[in-house]
């Protein structure tokens, strides 16, 4: 597993960069929901690429649901998910938390490892731009969890890089990202919103999960606040969907 320091300027691959390209223009409104995408063609000549290279952005694209390919037809732009609001009562300060990252209260197993994959000091997520409502820059943290030798689940934190300076180069290869926040910063953060949504698994979270690319994942996102209700951290995990699941129980009494 690598991990990218501050500054060691590396670039995503070119089918990276045109994906995150078509998600930002979906996501800002620039292309909606049952629009056709340019041809890949069209797309190649934008991006001085070859057409494998958008095939392959179009294909993650594809498998994350943001666009729908018809054969014969072309690429369209997946219609919305439908939001069902849950209210919940008030989650306390997460503790659960505290001495890992990998701790998500429901999945706390023994002998249970958070693993660093990478940090990065200046990223610009365009779901965490919404999320923390900054415009960023962010420090990112990649993790992966395991229990044994199994990997369950897939993370990623997003912290605001001015307000944290220096945050990458201080998590360790066993992730305590809240016990660095509350030991460094004094900071004890609760939930303020998480969202579960079926997808499926692009070419690095499978080989980090051990699955083929295109499996069932859940992802599991959320924004945790400080005592003053200051979004702090966006966290985003995506759970195999063959080794974990969620059971609500209602109170019938």
């Amino acid at each position: 597993m690598s991990r990218q320091q501050q500054g060691s300027g590396r670039r995503p691959p070119v089918y990276r960069q045109v994906e995150s390209e078509v998600l930002r223009r979906i996501r800002e409104g620039e292309l909606e929901p049952g629009q056709r995408l340019p041809t890949e063609s069209d797309l190649a000549v934008e991006w001085g690429v070859n057409r494998l290279t958008i095939r392959q952005a179009i294909g993650e694209l594809a498998r994350a649901g943001h666009v729908t390919v018809r054969q014969g037809s072309g690429t369209y732009v997946s219609d919305r998910p439908v939001v069902v609001d849950v209210d919940l009562p008030r989650m306390p300060s997460t503790d659960a938390d505290a001495g890992s990252t990998a701790s998500i209260a429901e999945f706390v197993q023994e002998g249970q490892t958070e693993t660093l994959v990478d940090a990065v000091s200046d990223d610009r997520d365009h779901d965490a731009v919404e999320a923390l409502g900054v415009d960023g820059p962010f420090v990112r943290i990649d993790t992966v969890v395991a229990t044994g030798d199994q990997p369950l689940f897939v993370c990623s934190y997003w912290l605001e890089a001015v307000r944290f300076p220096g945050f990458a180069d201080r998590v360790g290869s066993r992730v305590a990202l809240y016990a660095l926040l509350r030991d460094d910063h004094g900071l004890r953060l609760q939930h303020a919103w998480r969202s579960l949504t079926a997808i499926v698994a692009n070419r690095d979270d499978a080989a980090l999960l051990s699955v083929p690319a295109g499996s069932p994942v859940m992802l599991r996102d959320g924004v945790n606040v400080d005592e003053t209700g200051r979004p702090t951290v966006y966290l985003r995990r995506r759970i195999r969907g063959d080794r974990i699941r969620f059971m609500l129980r209602y109170d019938t009494s």
